[in-house]
């Protein structure tokens, strides 16, 4: 099977996926509302008044008034009304979704500033400016491209290659930031969790929650531990491969991120606070269409948020389209209607899209490509990071790669002349 024949497949099961939860959730979705009588029948249209009657608008242009004892009753003793699209669109709180706007537009500020602390802990130093172009950039693909919810992310890690000779580097850097990201959020939704009613619906998500930590914490501690990698040999064996240069680099850049546990700590602390702006917007546009959005609900609701925001970074349909929605209408059903739901779904996907659009205007003045500068290089006019003798992986006396090397115990030769007082230990 060729690789262009694996890739159709692949879009193929992608769109297959989309569709079908695209379809299973917008069961029980009208376009108008649906009025149960207890005759067992329907009436649809749009109610204009819900007191101690119910007016609906009915298509034809004439109005119905029912009696509340025409109506029948859920099993809360509520009327029996669904309201469809255009009743949770027109009834909506439009100040609201103008907060959500407000509230989630500086959520990139954090997001630039976070991609430039890990650069510079590679020693590839980008203005804050460079890395904030790149991040508006990178958001807009992430949700508008057709590749899917990574094509930013491929953005973003390529031109940033273009600032610096460093160039494996700073694509690792690209995806170290991302895990930081995803691991920061299934922190705190298993924090969450943690705290949940055990007959709740969070209480579902659990085992996972916990599984992923702990898969998570053991390939992290054995990764970085050196009894491991002077036992398991895995790195003579790599050696071998022809992209082994590639990947020795990819690990030492992991390796000196690591090191640097100072900044580890504050870009987890920089992403839970990003984080909490783009989900106090998406409580807004909840409350905006009035969905049972109380303050005993903030925790339960940003969980639920949480973990469409990790539903939507999985691999399968562009941004989550269809799976975000079916998380949402299963978790979100006890607090609204299906339309509601969808509706809110739609909503929370236009703010960030409007939110995003100043990538757009950066990638098509292409103001996020280098200046004729090239890659920055440090004051003393040598680059940051050093290729020589110290970027070299440690062997032994025969030459053999060592696998016990420690990334806090790697030290760099001082006969480097080029390594500057303030360049990372590599």
């Amino acid at each position: 099977m060729t690789s262009r024949v694996k890739k159709r497949l692949l879009n193929f099961l992608r769109l297959a996926v989309c569709a079908a939860a695209l379809w299973f959730v917008l069961q029980g979705v009208t376009l108008r509302d649906q009025v149960r009588l207890v005759d067992g029948t329907a009436v649809v249209g749009d109610v204009t008044e819900d007191g101690d009657s119910v007016v609906v608008a009915l298509p034809d242009g004439t109005t119905r008034t029912l009696s509340r004892t025409e109506v029948a009753v859920d099993s809360d003793g509520a009327p029996a009304i669904q309201f469809g699209l255009k009743s949770a669109w027109r009834n909506s709180r439009k100040g609201f979704l103008l907060l959500a706007l407000l509230i989630h537009f500086p959520v990139v500020l954090p997001q630039a500033l976070r991609f430039r602390w890990l650069l510079g802990v590679q020693g590839i130093r980008l203005s804050y400016w460079e890395c904030l172009k790149l991040t508006l950039a990178g958001n807009f693909l992430n949700f508008a491209a057709p590749l899917g919810s990574n094509a930013g992310d491929v953005f973003k890690a390529y031109f940033a290659s273009l600032h610096t000779e460093h160039k494996t580097e700073a694509v690792t850097t690209v995806v170290l930031d991302r895990l930081i990201g995803l691991g920061t959020i299934v922190m705190i939704v298993t924090f969450i969790t943690m705290f949940a009613a055990s007959d709740g619906r969070l209480a579902i998500l659990r085992p996972y929650l916990f599984a992923m930590v702990g898969v998570g914490t053991v390939a992290v501690v054995l990764y970085l531990s050196p009894w491991v990698r002077r036992y398991a040999g895995l790195r003579n064996l790599l050696a071998r491969l022809p992209m082994f240069e590639h990947l020795e680099r990819v690990d030492r850049a992991a390796r000196t991120l690591a090191r640097h546990g100072s900044t580890v700590v504050a870009s987890v602390i920089l992403t839970f606070f990003l984080q909490l702006l783009a989900m106090a917007a998406y409580f807004a546009v909840a409350v905006a269409l009035r969905l049972e959005a109380g303050v005993g609900q903030v925790l339960e609701f940003l969980a639920y948020f949480y973990t469409g925001v990790v539903v939507q970074a999985l691999p399968g349909p562009p941004q989550g389209l269809g799976t975000v929605e079916l998380t949402y209408r299963y978790f979100f059903s006890p607090f609204g209607s299906p339309s509601q739901i969808v509706c809110m779904a739609l909503a929370i996907r236009i703010v960030v899209l409007l939110c995003a659009m100043p990538g757009l205007l950066v990638a098509v003045t292409g103001s996020y490509k280098p200046g004729s500068g090239g890659y920055q290089r440090s004051s003393s006019g040598d680059p940051a990071i050093v290729e020589g003798d110290a970027a070299r992986p440690e062997t032994g006396a025969a030459g053999a790669v060592r696998d016990d090397v420690s990334p806090t115990t790697v030290q760099v030769s001082a006969a480097s002349p080029s390594q500057g007082a303030d360049a990372p230990v590599l």
